[in-house]
């Protein structure tokens, strides 16, 4: 298996079982159809497509925020001069992150506030700042401590520390908006 495909599979794997613990924690609470609009009574039921679409959606949306961002980032900082290229690098990458935050945490708000259902953002945003420092404690006890010169040469590796570090994220953002889920009135 390709380490690409193995990835994501374990991540589809992970969503499916954390979309199912989800579902079955809350009881089902309906609202009547002749009140189409109006906030029902409790909470609205977590669906697993949703969260799944949420997470993994999140997750290369994030990807590309980030890309995009550190684009911007190098752009704006394209006059410094070549003595301050260490600063110049931590503004691209802080630049990269902060638009990466932004871009997972706007895609898990907008898939979760379709319909009659909505959240709270400063929730998802906290869900997904939580993701991000996860993400970066596992990433360095993980992979770069302990198995750093393994690691370079390991595509398979890469690719996991990748999957790690773009998935926590996503995750967390969907935890934060699930979390604070309610009708829209």
């Amino acid at each position: 298996m390709r380490p690409a495909r193995g990835a994501c599979a374990c991540v589809l794997l992970a969503l499916s079982a954390v979309a199912h613990v989800a579902s079955a924690q809350g009881a089902p609470v309906p609202v009547p159809s002749d009140q189409v609009g109006q906030a029902g009574p409790g909470r609205p039921d977590i669906r697993p497509e949703r969260v799944a679409i949420e997470v993994a959606g999140g997750t290369y949306v994030g990807l590309a925020g980030y890309f995009v961002a550190r684009g911007a980032g190098t752009f704006a900082t394209r006059m410094m001069s070549e003595d301050h290229d260490r600063l110049r690098e931590k503004i691209v990458h802080t630049t990269g992150l902060v638009g990466g935050a932004f871009a997972v945490g706007g895609f898990v708000y907008a898939v979760g506030d379709m319909g009659r259902e909505t959240g709270s953002f400063p929730a998802t945003m906290l869900g997904v700042g939580v993701g991000a420092v996860a993400s970066e404690l596992l990433s360095r006890a993980v992979f770069h401590r302990r198995h750093y010169t393994e690691f370079r040469d390991s595509t398979k590796r890469k690719w996991l520390a990748a999957t790690l570090e773009a998935c926590l994220p996503a995750l967390g953002g969907a935890i934060g908006f699930n979390s604070s889920r309610r009708w829209q009135r």
